[in-house]
């Protein structure tokens, strides 16, 4: 394989790359962490100075900000103005957090289902969405390349659309391009970013894209005991699914004893016994998406990777971050993970804190009088210790 050079977390081709050696060593996304719940998804994670203090004094990068369109002051309806003002205060305190502490920032436009649903039928929404993206260059184009990208659309649909999608892309990214010629923006791959999203698209004539893919293989691991988004699957039911997979005792009823449908229980338990998920299988699975950027000699990225930490040991939980991260390095991939803290965070919250009896989550009752402490074994998984 030829021999690469650190660049952007992903390592860009030394020979054929069309960057410079000054743009290659700019942006540094080698080992980020995400921030949910914070200023999107269930937003009731604040945080503080010392949290990014700490982000930074344990070895990551760089940080990637999930932000809904609405804390920025947008919401799609037809009959609004094409343009509007930018409510950008809180997202201007968390670039400046993470600046101030040394962190890159990765600005990810994060919407809900309905909008996301919306944003790929209608064409007026799309013209919306292009103008957010266009304030929020023209207000960012003061911060240096090196400390801010842009994150267009977090997993992006798009399941037998993806035609439009390249469309709405290729006018996406020249309207910012208008604004802001050398700024990376990161563009998400179709369907829910995926690895097979990522092997269908085309990239765009553009030096300055990142291509962004999520991994949370198998999801009978990752996801297990989670209430929500796998209807069709027993994958709510499970608990205590060990890693790897030889690890399992197949009979299912161990795992998942209140299944709704015994049957598609056991058959869930022995599709991931029998795919044998391990160390090589996921790193079979990274590599595809080494093998899709070697292809077009584009930068690759993996915005997300984690497991809900609720309904699994923390030993099987550290394994599957630990291999995924050295799949992930081995291919010379940066990476983010999800997340720092809430349902799949890795820091442990120090102080008077309550249970969401729906989701299991863990939030601070006074905010301000607690704080998180990464742990040790994350680290550890991590690379970082």
């Amino acid at each position: 394989m030829i021999l690469r050079c650190l660049c952007i977390a992903l390592f860009c081709l030394v020979n054929g790359s069309n960057l410079s050696a000054q743009e290659a060593e700019a942006l540094q996304l080698h080992k980020g962490i995400n921030l949910s719940s914070w200023l999107a998804n269930a937003q009731r994670q604040p945080l503080y100075e010392r949290d990014f203090a700490q982000i930074k004094h344990a070895g990551f990068d760089n940080v990637r900000l999930p932000i809904t369109p609405e804390r920025l002051g947008f919401a799609l309806d037809k009959n609004a103005p094409i343009d509007r003002p930018l409510d950008a205060a809180a997202l201007d305190n968390a670039v400046i957090l993470a600046t101030h502490n040394g962190l890159a920032v990765v600005i990810d436009v994060h919407p809900d289902a309905a909008f996301m649903k919306t944003l790929e039928q209608e064409s007026w929404a799309e013209q919306q969405f292009i103008h957010l993206w266009i304030a929020i260059a023209k207000h960012y184009k003061g911060y240096p390349a090196k400390t801010v990208a842009f994150e267009l659309l977090n997993e992006p649909q798009y399941y037998g659309s993806e035609s439009r999608y390249h469309a709405f892309l290729q006018t996406l990214v020249a309207s910012i391009r208008k604004e802001d010629s050398t700024r990376w923006i990161i563009a998400g791959a179709p369907h829910g970013s995926s690895i097979e999203g990522l092997q269908g698209m085309v990239p765009l004539s553009d030096d300055h894209i990142l291509y962004d893919f999520h991994f949370y293989e198998p999801y009978i691991v990752t996801h297990q005991g989670i209430g929500h988004g796998f209807e069709t699957k027993m994958i709510r039911y499970f608990r205590d699914v060990p890693y790897p997979a030889l690890l399992v005792n197949q009979d299912s009823v161990l795992y998942a004893p209140n299944a709704s449908d015994p049957a598609q229980a056991k058959s869930e338990l022995e599709a991931y016994v029998n795919a044998q998920w391990n160390a090589p299988h996921i790193a079979d699975r990274v590599r595809q998406a080494r093998q899709w950027a070697d292809k077009y000699n584009v930068p690759v990225i993996c915005g997300e990777f984690g497991v809900l930490r609720n309904h699994i040991k923390p030993e099987s939980r550290y394994r599957w971050i630990a291999d995924t991260r050295t799949a992930l390095e081995a291919n010379n991939i940066g990476w983010q993970l999800w997340d720092y803290t809430d349902m799949f965070g890795i820091a442990a919250l120090v102080g008077e804190t309550q249970t969401d009896p729906v989701d299991g989550s863990v939030k601070f009752i006074h905010p301000e009088a607690g704080f998180r402490l990464i742990e040790l074994q994350a680290l550890k998984a991590l690379g970082l210790q």
